[in-house]
C-alpha cells in the first residue's frame, strides 16, 4: 500500500520555529469547563459554517461530515458487520496516497465504519467520568512527590492539584496489591484518554488477570505544549507508583510516547519506578505527515503539540539530543509502516524506534516484519495498532518479564493467524476508528492556534 508521501509536512507546515504567537481561528471559541457533550458535531458545524474559510475543502468536508452522521441517525442503517469486512473498508480508505483527518473522518463516516451507536459515542465522548481531568484522587504518596522527589527533577509548571486530578483510577483499581500490576495509559494527540483506551486497552485485563489499568486525562485532548503534556505524565507514574505497593508499566499511543520519553529524560526520578514502557505508533523522531493534522489552516496556525511533532522541530531535536534516543526502561515499540500519521515507520528508520545504549533492553516491533503476509501482520492504521493482536500480545509479554517484550516467547502462528485479540470485538475496532472522526473536531475547534512551537523550557536547554 503507497501512503501518504515521506516529504508532505514540510510544504504546509514551514513557518519558521519561533515562539508560540496565539491567533484565533474566527467562530470557533476555546472549550471551558461548562463545555456540552455534543462539542464534537457542534464543533464540525461551526467550521462548516464559518464564513472566513467557507468554500474550502476544510469547512466543505466538515459539514459533509455532519450531513453524513445526520443521514445515518435518521435512516438507522446497519454498519459493518464483521470484522473482516472492517478491515477491507480500512485498506481502502488509506491505500490512495495524502489523506488529512477531515478527509480521512468523511471517508470513515462515508463507509460507515463507525459504531452502531455513533450518537452514544460521540455525546458520550465528554464524559465527566471517563474524560474527565477533574478527578478526585485523595490518596498521598508515603513521601511528598511535589515539588519534586529528586533534585535533579525538572520543575513543575502545573500546580498539583490540577496534575493529580488528571488521573482517572477506576474504582476496581487494587493500588498494586493480590500481585496486580499498575498500568498507566496514556493518550495521543486529538483524542481523550477514556475514550480512546475504552476500546482497547483498558480492557487488557481479559486477557491477563493481573494487570490494573488507569489512565491519564491530559488536558486539551494533549494539543497544548508538549512539554507540560509531559508534566502530567511524569506526576501520574510518581503519582501512581507513590500509593501502590508496585513499580508501574506505562502504556501510549502517539504522542504519548513523546511525553513519556520527556517525562523519563527529565524527570529522572521516574526510572527507577518504571518496570516497562510500551508506546503504540509514537513517533520519537516527529513525523513528515503533521501539516495533515491541520487541514487548510496552515497560513492560520496549528496547535502546539502537532508543529512539536514536525520530523524537523526543536521539540524532536531537543528529545533525541544528550541520549534521548536511547530508551531509559525496558522498552517495547510497536508500529505498522502503514501508518497514515507518522512516517517514516519502517525498519530502522522508523519514528518509532529506540535505540539501547544504555543496555536497559529495548525491542522494536514492525508488525509487518514478525507478522509477514498473515493477518496481524496487514494494513494496521496508526489507531488500528491499539487492536492489533500483536501489540496487545507483547505488551501482556513485557508486564509479565524482566525486560522488554519478546517475540520469541509467543506463540506467532496463533497471534500473527488474529485480526484482533480474542477479548475485542467488532465494536471495539470501530470505536477506536471512531477516534478519527472526533480528531478534527478536537484540532479545528483549538481555541489558541499558533504560528510556531513553544519555546524550549529552560531545563532542557
Amino acid at each position: 500500500m503507497q501512503l501518504i508521501s515521506l516529504f508532505l509536512g514540510a510544504s504546509l507546515l514551514s513557518v519558521s520555529v519561533a515562539r508560540a504567537l496565539p491567533v484565533s481561528f474566527p467562530g470557533i471559541h476555546p472549550r471551558t469547563a461548562s463545555t456540552t457533550s455534543t462539542d464534537v458535531i457542534t464543533t464540525l458545524t461551526n467550521v462548516a459554517d464559518d464564513t472566513s474559510i467557507a468554500g474550502t475543502n476544510t469547512s466543505e468536508k466538515a459539514a459533509a461530515i455532519v450531513s453524513k452522521l445526520n443521514e445515518i441517525a435518521s435512516t438507522k442503517t446497519a454498519t459493518v458487520s464483521s470484522v473482516e469486512s472492517a478491515f477491507s473498508i480500512i485498506k481502502d480508505i488509506f491505500s490512495d496516497g495524502p489523506v488529512d483527518i477531515t478527509e480521512a473522518a468523511l471517508d470513515i463516516v462515508s463507509a460507515r465504519l463507525i459504531p452502531s451507536d455513533i450518537f452514544n459515542f460521540l455525546n458520550g465522548y465528554l464524559d465527566s467520568d471517563l474524560n474527565s481531568d477533574s478527578n478526585v484522587n485523595s490518596r498521598s504518596p508515603e513521601k511528598p512527590i511535589y515539588p519534586y522527589i529528586s533534585p535533579d527533577d525538572a520543575p513543575y509548571s502545573v500546580d498539583e492539584d490540577s496534575l493529580r486530578a488528571a488521573i482517572h483510577i477506576p474504582d476496581s483499581f487494587s493500588y498494586g496489591a493480590d500481585g496486580k500490576k499498575p498500568v498507566i495509559l496514556v493518550p495521543g494527540t486529538a483524542a481523550r484518554a477514556g475514550t480512546t483506551y475504552h476500546f482497547s486497552f483498558s480492557k487488557l485485563g481479559k486477557a491477563a488477570a493481573n494487570v490494573d489499568p488507569v489512565w491519564v486525562n491530559i488536558p486539551s485532548a494533549s494539543l497544548d505544549d508538549a512539554q507540560v503534556n509531559s508534566e502530567y505524565v511524569a506526576y501520574a507514574i510518581n503519582y501512581i507508583s507513590g500509593i501502590s505497593s508496585s513499580k508501574v508499566s506505562v502504556i501510549s499511543w502517539s504522542q504519548g510516547g513523546l511525553n513519556t520519553q520527556w517525562a523519563l529524560k527529565y524527570w529522572p526520578s521516574t526510572r527507577a519506578v518504571v518496570e516497562d514502557f510500551i508506546p503504540i505508533s509514537p513517533d520519537f523522531h516527529g513525523t513528515t505527515l503533521a501539516a495533515l493534522l491541520c487541514p487548510g489552516l496552515s497560513t492560520v496556525g496549528c496547535t502546539p503539540s502537532i508543529w512539536q511533532q514536525k520530523y524537523d522541530s526543536a521539540f524532536i531535536s531537543t528529545i533525541r539530543a544528550d541520549g534521548g534516543d536511547s530508551a531509559y526502561v525496558p522498552t517495547t515499540t510497536l508500529y505498522s509502516s502503514l501508518d497514515e500519521v507518522v512516517q517514516p515507520m519502517d525498519g530502522n528508520s522508523a519514528s518509532a524506534y529506540l535505540s539501547d545504549t544504555r543496555g536497559v533492553g529495548v525491542t522494536n516491533n514492525q508488525v509487518q516484519t514478525i507478522c509477514p503476509g498473515k493477518p496481524a501482520g496487514g494494513a494496521y492504521t496508526h489507531e488500528g495498532m491499539l487492536y492489533n493482536p500483536l501489540s496487545w500480545a507483547l505488551a501482556i509479554d513485557a508486564i509479565n518479564h524482566d525486560g522488554p517484550g519478546d517475540p520469541s516467547r509467543l506463540n506467532l502462528d496463533e497471534v500473527c493467524g488474529q485480526l484482533i485479540p480474542p477479548q475485542l470485538e467488532l465494536d471495539d475496532v470501530l470505536g477506536t476508528e471512531g477516534l478519527i472522526v472526533v480528531a478534527p473536531a478536537e484540532v479545528l475547534g483549538y481555541g489558541s492556534p499558533a504560528s510556531g512551537e513553544p519555546p524550549i523550557k529552560r531545563y532542557a536547554k
